[in-house]
């Protein structure tokens, strides 16, 4: 490890191609959107665009988390379009950064996927030129914990999952603490079918970690998400099911029967936040 390995953290919507392709791009709505107050025009919108939907709460979620954190510690993000990287200097942080990102989102009805790593990373050059409706952006920064978080989060394996690369894996030796809050951060093992991934994922983080009203509140959300899922994504909602079973069969919880009910069991431990 050097002095310029940083833990770095990739997430991507999932699916979003597909719903771009089937959407109306709603500019106006979009940019309305960044209004905070203008939160409360999606509560009246009917029918919702999907599209304007996913994209806003991503990038809602993403700048709510990326502050917070910003308060506790350095970090450097870069969100665009569909995906965002952002990089720490320890990896307890970088973990409850994406435990937050993932979280937040599942309640919100919006899909995606993450990678961590541990590498380098460096921002070399950010511009942006604007003259009117023309613009010339570029955004330059590269490193091996870049290239590392984007294979882990795209070596195949399927679902709303925080995906660990080796050189992340390696590190995590069971639970460890976060110093600022002491939240104990636990990685449990991919399934048996998963581990023959080209680029050798074999754990995942334990992202669900939600209080009762929130862990039901969050349960819904998937539910919903799966049923409405159109059929090509259907695995990826199957993958996650059982991902979150080891989840809490991990946090000593008894197995789901049935992945598809719409309530969970009262829990048999209180789970420690």
């Amino acid at each position: 490890m050097t002095t310029q390995d940083r833990a770095v953290l990739f997430i991507d919507l999932l699916g979003f191609g597909n719903l771009t392709e089937q959407n109306a791009l709603d500019f106006d709505a979009i940019r309305r959107r960044q209004n905070v107050l203008s939160w409360f025009d999606d509560i009246f919108e009917k029918p919702r665009n999907p599209l304007t939907h996913t994209f806003t709460e991503f990038h809602y979620t993403m700048k709510w988390a990326i502050e917070l954190a910003q308060m506790r510690h350095p970090l450097t993000a870069i969100t665009f379009s569909d995906s965002a990287f952002i990089a720490t200097t320890h990896l307890s942080d970088c973990i409850n950064i994406a435990i937050h990102i993932q979280t937040s989102l599942l309640r919100r009805h919006v899909p995606a996927r993450a990678g961590i790593a541990f590498g380098s990373f460096s921002t070399i050059r950010f511009k942006s030129d604007v003259i009117g409706e023309w613009g010339d952006h570029s955004a330059h920064f590269l490193g091996t914990g870049v290239i590392r978080s984007n294979a882990a989060e795209g070596c195949g394996i399927k679902g709303l999952r925080i995906l660990l690369h080796p050189s992340v894996a390696a590190l995590l030796n069971g639970p460890t603490k976060e110093t600022s809050d002491a939240q104990e951060i636990n990685s449990i093992p991919c399934s048996t079918d998963e581990a023959a991934n080209a680029v050798g994922v074999l754990n995942e983080i334990d992202y669900w970690r939600y209080r009762p009203t929130a862990e039901a509140e969050a349960w819904r959300a998937f539910q919903d998400m799966w049923t409405a899922a159109p059929h090509g994504e259907l695995a990826h909602y199957e993958a996650t099911a059982h991902a979150i079973n080891r989840m809490r069969v991990s946090q000593g919880e008894e197995p789901l029967g049935n992945l598809r009910r719409r309530t969970l069991p009262r829990r048999s431990k209180k789970l420690a936040l």
